[in-house]
């Protein structure tokens, strides 16, 4: 398990550009990955991996999150 601050989360998840997808049975967040150093994708997909794992809801469709690396 890596220690981790609110402000790296907040700064990994929210000043990264991404897209959001609604189906009927899900919504999916895609974190764009592009720039960021091996240590903080690794920290980024731990992050990741986590949320997922709390099996959040938006009005009862499930979230998941999914990184994506996309070029500059």
């Amino acid at each position: 398990m890596t220690s981790v601050s609110l402000q790296q989360v907040l700064h990994l998840l929210f000043e990264r550009s991404g897209s959001r997808m609604k189906t009927p049975s899900q919504v999916v967040y895609w974190v764009n990955t592009a720039g960021l150093s091996l240590p903080n994708r690794r920290l980024l997909r731990e992050i990741v991996e986590g949320l997922c794992a709390m099996d959040l809801q938006d009005q009862g469709t499930p979230i998941h999150v999914r990184l994506k690396d996309v070029p500059p």
